[in-house]
C-alpha cells in the first residue's frame, strides 16, 4: 500500500540524472546511487514511514584506528550541521548521514539528498586519511644496496 509520500518520492526519482540508478526495494523504501567525486557513488536510502521520510547514506566503514579522532571531526560536523547529522548504524559501526523530513515535497528531497551528497564529498578523504591511515603509509621495499641473494 502506498503511503502518504510515495507520489513524492517516485516524482523526485525521475528528475534525477541519466548517471543515478534507483531502485525500489519496498514498497517503503528506495535505493538511490549517485555520482560522487571524493568517492565514486553515494548510495542513499530513502525510507518513508507513516509520518516522515527517512533519507541516510551509509558514508564509510567504522575506522580501523584513530577511532577518538575520527568521531571528534564528526561530532564538529554535526555541531555545524544544517539538517544532516552522522551517526553509527547497527553492529558493524557504519559511519552513516541521516537526515529525516516531515512535510516532504519534491524540492525538500531533493535539498537533504545534496546536502547528504554535499556532506560525504566534504568529509570522506578527511575519514580515510585520519581512520584508516595505516592502509595509506608508503611501504618501500629495503634498500639491499643492489646485491641480490
Amino acid at each position: 500500500m502506498p503511503g502518504v509520500y510515495t507520489d513524492v518520492i517516485e516524482r523526485w526519482t525521475t528528475t534525477l540524472p541519466d548517471e543515478a540508478t534507483v531502485e525500489r526495494v519496498r514498497d517503503d523504501f528506495w535505493f538511490v546511487r549517485v555520482p560522487g567525486v571524493a568517492r565514486k557513488w553515494i548510495g542513499i536510502e530513502i525510507e518513508e514511514s507513516e509520518r516522515s521520510v527517512k533519507v541516510t547514506s551509509h558514508v564509510i566503514i567504522e575506522p580501523d584506528e584513530n577511532h577518538a579522532d575520527v568521531y571528534a571531526l564528526l561530532l564538529r560536523h554535526n555541531h555545524q550541521a544544517n539538517g544532516v547529522a552522522f551517526s553509527i548504524d547497527g553492529k558493524e559501526g557504519v559511519i552513516c548521514l541521516v537526515t529525516r523530513l516531515h512535510n516532504v515535497t519534491d524540492g525538500s528531497l531533493d535539498e537533504a539528498v545534496g546536502l547528504i551528497v554535499q556532506k560525504t564529498e566534504e568529509i570522506f578523504s578527511s575519514i580515510l586519511q585520519i581512520g584508516f591511515a595505516s592502509r595509506f603509509t608508503s611501504r618501500r621495499p629495503k634498500d639491499d644496496g643492489g646485491v641480490t641473494q
